[in-house]
């Protein structure tokens, strides 16, 4: 679906849902490369920035998650938007309805203002940039959440998938945000005149820091998780450990008194019964002692 949402002093066609026979048909009536306007059928294409011509061209990706459990991909975690412009015309081609578009023709072209293509393009892609400040406060939250119930002593959750879905989506809105910073790069050197990229590479930094902090605290907070599970484990097996060396002896005791040879003369004595169970009483007592010298127990 197309619709022009400005008309003045350039053009600003949106396109929705598009397909490659009208795709086509914009690159001739613009004189846009064929196969540069084909790429905005790739759904998972990842940010660029490159010159068709006279016109530019760019791809940014708005945080925009799928309804899914664990969302974790590039496809199911955000939208793309892709945008060409010269000095004339501004067209922008996605899939999914981005309402912003409205606000911005509003707040920054209705008259009074001059703006220019490059101008709203710059918008559009703080719009995308500024999506991902949401998702990295919940993500903090999360990990917060998680870091708690891990380090509380009645907690007995399995965290290691949780964890695991967590870093990916990280990784991917980081990887995301360093692709766009190379964009916004190339922007800002193509046209200096643009104070308002000054504050879009502000806003991309800062939420990359925030996204390799989180992603610092998540991975760190993984290892602790591993450590310890790791550890639960081991006082596990020491006290497993500690039960059979107490039953060690006795066992072996057991064992030599359990065989059916015909001549054992404790087996024929009165007080053999009653020596084996002091003699186990009294192995029991030495081993007691001895792991409480070595602090075992």
């Amino acid at each position: 679906m197309e619709k022009t949402i400005y008309q003045g002093k350039f053009t600003w066609l949106d396109v929705t849902q598009p397909h490659k026979i009208q795709l086509l048909d914009i690159a001739s009536k613009f004189n846009l490369h064929a196969y540069t306007v084909q790429d905005c059928l790739e759904p998972d294409h990842l940010p660029k920035f490159e010159i068709d011509g006279l016109a530019r061209f760019i791809i940014v990706r708005i945080y925009n998650p799928k309804d899914l459990e664990t969302p974790h991909s590039v496809q199911d975690l955000t939208s793309k938007i892709a945008l060409f412009y010269t000095d004339n015309y501004l067209i922008t081609i996605h899939r999914l309805p981005q309402p912003y578009f409205e606000e911005i023709e509003k707040k920054y072209l209705a008259p009074g203002h001059t703006m220019t293509p490059c101008d709203v393009a710059t918008h559009i892609i703080w719009h995308a940039v500024n999506s991902y400040l949401e998702p990295a406060q919940y993500l903090d939250d999360e990990v917060d959440k998680i870091e708690s119930a891990i380090f509380a002593r009645h907690s007995r959750g399995k965290f290691e998938e949780k964890l695991y879905h967590l870093r990916r989506m990280i990784s991917v809105n980081k990887k995301l945000l360093i692709l766009t910073e190379s964009v916004i790069d190339e922007v800002y050197r193509d046209t200096k005149s643009n104070p308002f990229i000054q504050d879009l590479k502000d806003l991309n930094l800062k939420l990359h820091s925030n996204y390799e902090h989180i992603h610092e605290d998540v991975s760190n907070l993984l290892n602790i998780y591993i450590s310890i599970s790791a550890h639960k484990t081991n006082e596990v097996m020491k006290v497993l450990t500690i039960f059979s060396v107490f039953f060690m002896p006795l066992t072996f005791i057991v064992g030599i008194y359990g065989m059916n040879f015909k001549y054992m003369p404790e087996l024929q004595l009165k007080w053999g019964y009653p020596a084996s169970l002091l003699l186990m009483l009294v192995i029991i007592v030495v081993i007691y002692t001895w792991f409480k010298r070595k602090k075992w127990l």
